[in-house]
């Protein structure tokens, strides 16, 4: 056989092991799982959020709140809102918001509660 022919022979079958390779590990991309749902953030909204926050209360039909609010975002987007002042909350009525209400009704009544004793760092007392 012919030096050159077996050359093209070894070529081509490497080529058939590297998409070979390739596909197998496409197909365990495809068969990992995907994550279960979507991220909830909550967090105090930002002067900057007032425009957001009149907008996601026109779309609930409500007013807009006033003072101290926590908001939260799922995937990175405002879908619902609590005053901690007066416990009002907001929510845009074309999005799934069960869960992120629930969080932040808890995490507001976390925030209303006051610790029984004040936290005091440890200051050792030299001589």
């Amino acid at each position: 056989m012919d030096s050159r022919l077996s050359l093209q022979i070894a070529q081509e079958h490497i080529a058939d092991l590297h998409r070979s390779a390739a596909a197998q590990r496409e197909a365990q991309v495809a068969e990992q799982p995907k994550p279960a749902g979507n991220v909830i953030a909550l967090r105090r909204a930002g002067d900057d959020e007032v425009g957001d926050l009149a907008r996601l209360a026109g779309l609930d039909s409500a007013r807009p709140l006033d003072g101290d609010v926590l908001v939260a975002l799922v995937d990175g987007r405002l879908v619902a809102a609590i005053s901690l002042a007066d416990g009002r909350v907001i929510a845009d009525p074309l999005a799934p918001t069960t869960e992120a209400r629930a969080l932040l009704h808890q995490r507001a009544s976390q925030l209303a509660q006051t610790p029984q004793r004040p936290w005091r760092r440890f200051r050792p007392r030299f001589a």
